[in-house]
């Protein structure tokens, strides 16, 4: 388990589902032995693994030993707190946050939302510059960031040349207080990736999670605070509180903007993102435009690690409802220089040839275009995507659900065939799906000829190849499995069991003929141990009556046994003589 990575999987836990591999938007998984594995040099920091592991697999690293070495060290540490508190804490007050975070042990708390008016002010010179075809896309997500960079470089350009609202805070609390640590607490994954790459202004970016566990660790009652005189340092945000919904960057940079504002738009959702990107890369944009891009549906008010207690709706209506309306006029006018340059990270692409990706679909059974489900099981958009992932050691052959499946009937008929007893598998109108030889030599010779020409009597009526479809009729229709119950057929006594394979619908039958002679030794091997237990229980109850007549009793019914067992190669055939002196 590499813990340094910001998003790892707990291999225990993993199940062996390929749902984060459905839910990634970029593929960034790799399955090893049926472990699903995030690889870090294509991950994007969405966090969509995370919240769609139904096992809890998926782990995000715990950084919160960074915040604990700096307060041993004593020293003065600032909280940057991501509008989305608002939603996330809407029960707590902002001036009890405040309070109890600085009982933990913080210098202060600082809205994350004033870098936000920052870039807003930023972006908006930017717009009011562009001129012709000139177009951006807000760098306001960090994820959208990786996104663009990993897997569109050709749009860097396009990305607005400014630090995240997180950054232009934390350069904003260096300039005020040169000598504070800044400590970010939000739902976002990615601005781990900010938190690594920006050490020398950003200490370390933890989850409301984390702020929760600190709290609790510190044994803060908030009910016992006083709150009378806490505010936010330097000063309270405005309009920047408004960035954790989709569009509210937007309102920030232009107050009057509507969904029909060709000029601004924003989108949420890597689900809607992806085309978006893809098009734009192969369009061309000919009027000034700018995209508020935010890789969580909704806004980061749904970030990874945001509480799901409430929907989108009131969070949204909690956020609109407590931010300030702005003191000054909008957009402001920059106060910070918060230029930032993107450096390229593109992602090496693997060619393959059509001959390739055929030879891997060919292993797990397609062989025409007819034979590509295109099912989605793997967690691929359809086969040739899968066979890609193969070669480029992504994925398993295993992950075919139609591939297992095939296996798994194989493994299944393989099983069937090689029973010594009558096996049968029959439908709800009780014909016959499968069965083996030995069943069709239990039936008759008719039976065994008709197995030749159909192996398994596939579609054969049940009542006319062998005289048992009320056992069968009784399980399907009563739900209840018939055991170990011995029944009379054409002259002989047959050991059956019948039971449900799929309730009501699908049921199968083990037949053993034990008047054949080879089941004879087998039964009569069987009750001469029954008899033999029986006796010796009898004999320790009355043992002084017996005397040797127990021992020998005993000895002659061993000897019955022995008659009955296989010869062994290394012993005497004669069996008498192990009775002579």
């Amino acid at each position: 388990m590499n813990t340094l990575n910001a998003i790892y999987t707990e291999k225990a836990r993993c199940q062996d589902c390929y749902r984060c591999v459905r839910n990634c938007p970029v593929k960034a998984i790799k399955i090893e032995q049926g472990v699903a594995s995030v690889v870090e040099e294509l991950c994007i920091h969405c966090g969509k693994c995370v919240n769609s592991c139904p096992a809890q697999a998926k782990k995000v690293r715990d950084d919160l030993h960074i915040l604990r070495e700096l307060f041993d060290r004593k020293e003065k540490v600032i909280a940057s707190l991501a509008p989305s508190y608002v939603s996330e804490f809407s029960n707590i007050g902002s001036s009890s946050l405040i309070a109890a975070l600085k009982s933990a042990g913080f210098y202060g708390v600082s809205e994350t939302a004033l870098g936000a008016q920052e870039v807003s002010a930023h972006a908006a010179a930017l717009l009011e510059q562009g001129k012709g075809n000139e177009w951006y896309i807000s760098s306001a997500c960090p994820a959208v960031v990786n996104y663009i960079r990993k897997y569109h470089p050709a749009l860097s350009s396009r990305l607005t040349p400014l630090l995240s609202p997180l950054l232009a805070h934390c350069r904003m609390l260096r300039e005020k207080f040169p000598d504070a640590r800044i400590v970010f607490f939000g739902p976002c994954i990615a601005k781990k990736d900010e938190s690594a790459a920006h050490a020398d202004i950003l200490d370390a970016a933890l989850t409301f999670e984390d702020m929760r566990t600190l709290l609790a660790e510190k044994k803060v009652n908030m009910e016992a605070l006083d709150t009378s005189n806490e505010t936010f340092i330097p000063q309270s945000a405005q309009e920047g509180a408004l960035y954790p919904v989709d569009g509210g960057m937007i309102a920030g940079i232009k107050m009057n903007c509507t969904v029909t504002d060709n000029c601004a738009m924003h989108f949420s959702g890597m689900d809607e993102i992806v085309p978006l990107i893809a098009s734009l890369e192969s369009g061309n944009v000919t009027k000034p435009l700018f995209l508020e891009l935010l890789a969580c549906a909704g806004g980061c008010v749904n970030g990874p690690l945001s509480a799901a207690a409430t929907g989108t709706l009131m969070k949204r209506l909690a956020i609109i409802e407590k931010a300030p309306s702005p003191q000054t006029a909008t957009p402001r006018h920059p106060t910070l220089n918060i230029t930032e340059g993107f450096a390229l990270e593109q992602i090496g692409t693997f060619r393959f040839s059509d001959g390739d990706i055929e030879a891997v679909l060919r292993e797990t059974g397609k062989y025409e275009k007819k034979d590509e489900l295109n099912c989605g099981g793997c967690g691929y958009g359809n086969c040739r995507e899968f066979a890609q992932a193969v070669l480029e050691k992504k994925a398993e052959i295993a992950m075919c659900v139609t591939y297992m499946r095939r296996l798994a009937l194989k493994k299944a008929n393989k099983l069937i065939m090689s029973m010594p007893s009558g096996v049968v598998i029959v439908d709800k109108d009780l014909k016959i799906i499968e069965c083996n030889a030995r069943f069709a030599k239990l039936a008759g010779e008719d039976a065994v000829s008709i197995n030749e020409r159909i192996p398994g009597m596939q579609g054969a009526v049940l009542e006319k190849v062998l005289p048992v479809s009320s056992l069968f009729r009784h399980v399907l229709d009563t739900g209840e499995d018939i055991t170990g119950k011995d029944i009379t057929v054409r002259n002989r006594i047959m050991h059956c069991t019948v039971f449900s394979i799929e309730p009501r619908s699908i049921t199968g039958g083990i037949f053993n003929d034990i008047t054949a002679p080879e089941l004879k030794k087998d039964e009569i091997i069987k009750r001469a141990q029954t008899v033999i237990r029986n006796n010796l229980t009898t004999v320790q109850k009355i043992a002084y009556l017996l005397g040797e007549n127990a021992s020998e009793t005993e000895m002659v019914l061993s000897t019955i046994i022995a008659s009955f067992k296989p010869d062994d190669p290394g012993q005497s055939h004669d069996v008498d003589k192990r009775f002579k002196p």
